[in-house]
């Protein structure tokens, strides 16, 4: 099998040759540190041209997805809606296209003052955000090309990456501040759904845009990233997400597929949200990353209970095993391929961006293991 057919095959919930591997995603990508010392390692002339700037994870770099031998490429905005790079008023600030301030705080970025911290009037929404122009086309600048490239001169599995690093929920809190945008859905419901629909619009906009353009050449599409936990529970209810949060996602999705009805759909969501799992399959999100490997999260009854009906992307921890020792790395991707990968319905990857802690032969180690053990049947596997 060739990448493309290997992951159609895994996402039909059915045994390809050996389980698909994947690196380079929104939410599974590799910090800038991380990436130098990888490329050092693998005796690379030097880093390829960031694809964006404002983050700190950026370098898109085919030449290490080809040497660790992942089943993923992927196609990227131009420009995100937060990403923080219009230059504020010292070194370490910064805004968004919405005008929200950032902070910088090495390796990372975090919103500043949120522009509706200290409003709950509807009409503040319009005045105080910069809603951004969608027929710019700056959003969009490259897409197209990269993603017929891939589709037609390559055997990988093509992935648009997320249109915004944050959906509706994440966004609101970011405007909003995360403490006041909870009070709203309990208090002021009414501010909280036009907050949340104006920011839906945005992102649905942003997806069509690119579904328009080059929608036929993606095999899967990832949504905006959303958390609605933390690591021992959700952070709200599932009756508030079904009220205000799953009815945003079923827009963004149908955006997603109304000209495109075979499109694979994504969604990363962190931390302990079994709860929803029923909620994500009932809305046709196909893959969910990251399944964390949570003391909450009980991965093989998650993957009796859903795994004929939604598939997984991630598992492999970035907290304790891949900072850890090469044998700490192998015993992880055993761990994961063993609990995940029975029927199909698997595609290993980490779960969270590779942070700068990691050493950079355990990388290396983490897809060379995949790769080797990795081979269906597994049970009948000689290399496990």
């Amino acid at each position: 099998m060739n990448s493309r057919e290997r992951i159609h095959t895994a996402l039909r919930h059915n045994e390809p040759d050996r389980v698909p591997i994947a690196l380079g995603g929104g939410p599974y990508g590799v910090v800038d540190d991380l990436y130098l010392r990888l490329i050092d390692l693998l005796g690379f002339s030097g880093p390829v041209p960031p694809f964006r700037s404002g983050h700190s994870i950026s370098y898109m770099d085919d030449r290490l997805l080809d040497t660790l031998g992942t089943d993923t490429r992927y196609c990227w905005p131009n420009l995100l809606p937060n990403s923080p790079v219009i230059p504020g008023e010292d070194e370490n600030t910064f805004f968004d296209s919405y005008g929200q301030i950032w902070k910088r705080a090495l390796p990372y970025y975090y919103t500043g003052k949120g522009l509706l911290e200290e409003t709950n009037d509807v009409e503040d929404i319009d005045r105080l955000i910069q809603w951004p122009d969608l027929s710019d086309p700056i959003w969009t600048a490259g897409v197209a090309e990269r993603a017929q490239t891939l589709h037609e001169n390559s055997p990988y599995f093509v992935i648009m990456r997320m249109v915004a690093s944050h959906g509706p929920f994440q966004t609101a809190c970011d405007l909003r501040g995360t403490e006041n945008f909870l009070m709203d859905m309990s208090l002021n419901p009414e501010y909280a759904e036009a907050l949340l629909d104006k920011i839906t619009s945005i992102l649905e906009g942003l997806i069509r845009i690119n579904m328009h353009q080059a929608g036929k050449f993606f095999d899967m599409i990832e949504l905006p990233g959303d958390d609605y936990a933390g690591n021992n529970n959700l952070i709200i209810s599932p009756r508030m997400f079904r009220r205000f949060i799953k009815p945003c996602l079923i827009r963004l999705i149908n955006a997603a597929k109304e000209d495109h009805p075979n499109l694979k759909i994504m969604l990363h969501s962190d931390g302990a949200i079994s709860k929803l799992m029923d909620d994500m399959i009932e809305i046709g999100v196909d893959v969910l990353h990251p399944l964390e490997p949570l003391p909450a999260t009980d991965i093989p009854s998650i993957k009796q209970d859903y795994g004929t009906r939604i598939s997984f992307l991630g598992g492999i921890d970035i907290s304790h095993a891949l900072p850890g020792t090469t044998e700490d790395v192998i015993q992880e991707v055993k761990t994961r391929i063993s609990q995940l990968s029975a029927g199909g319905g698997y595609i290993l990857a980490p779960s969270n961006h590779l942070q700068a802690d990691i050493p950079a032969q355990n990388v290396v180690t983490l897809f060379e293991t995949a790769r080797k053990i990795g081979v269906y049947p597994i049970s009948e596997n000689p290399s496990k």
